[in-house]
């Protein structure tokens, strides 16, 4: 059952109300009454079943019967792309935090078709809490502030992240071959591909190919996320 979200959440929690959003979602599209149990999800590592004790037109009062803390996940990754057209860069969102990543760095190229909106990094947050709440995921992956592509990999270093570009040019280099024991960031282009200037930016980072045939640009971003959790959980074993 999906997960909504109360960043109010804490261990000590007696008592918990749910209004706006949340409340109008639970009330109004699942129709849950009294004495029926949901999920609340933090953020943050917290998730409880909690009871609702009373709920009406403007709010629910729900009350906690099992609080659950979760680690953050042994595998910690990050997406960095290129705004997109048709909304597909909203995909790369969606699906790769629903894939556990941690962090996105949204960025302009000089073949990136689609311009920035007044309201493109909030979207991208929106669309974050609500795949989140999805999945039942404990913990608010980040998106950070468009960047410019000559200002990416100082950015994506200083969160903590090796970049690691997702590369149509290298066809014989594959993620087994990449130091996966850091914190990798995997960068995807735009559609029409970084520009050999762009390419020089980021001349001596690791570049990888995701397989043999020309992937769009969100499809590249599920793929490795994909390829990257199948890697890590098999490198464990």
């Amino acid at each position: 059952m999906p997960s909504y979200y109360c960043p109010d959440l804490n261990a000590n929690s007696k008592q918990i109300v749910l209004d706006k959003d949340e409340h109008h979602h639970l009330c109004r599209v699942k129709r849950i009454g009294v004495d029926d149990v949901i999920t609340l999800n933090n953020g943050r590592g917290i998730l409880a079943d909690c009871k609702i004790l009373k709920i009406d037109k403007s709010m629910a009062v729900l009350e906690p019967i099992n609080i659950e803390y979760h680690n953050k996940s042994k595998i910690t990754y990050a997406i960095a792309f290129a705004l997109l057209k048709n909304r597909n860069d909203e995909l790369v969102v969606e699906k790769c935090t629903e894939l556990g990543a941690s962090d996105f760095f949204p960025f302009i190229s000089e073949n990136t078709v689609k311009e920035e909106g007044k309201n493109t990094i909030e979207r991208f947050k929106k669309i974050v809490l609500s795949a989140m709440k999805q999945c039942n995921n404990p913990w608010m992956p980040q998106v950070h502030n468009l960047a410019r592509v000559q200002d990416l990999v100082n950015l994506i270093v200083e969160h903590g992240y090796e970049p690691v570009v997702c590369s149509e040019h290298e066809q014989e280099n594959w993620l087994n071959m990449v130091d996966c024991t850091q914190n990798i960031c995997f960068i995807i282009g735009p559609e029409g591909g970084f520009s050999n200037l762009e390419l020089g930016l980021m001349k001596g980072i690791d570049n990888i190919t995701i397989g043999s045939l020309v992937t769009r640009a969100e499809t590249a971003a599920i793929a490795i996320a994909s390829q990257y959790l199948l890697y890590k959980e098999l490198s464990t074993k």
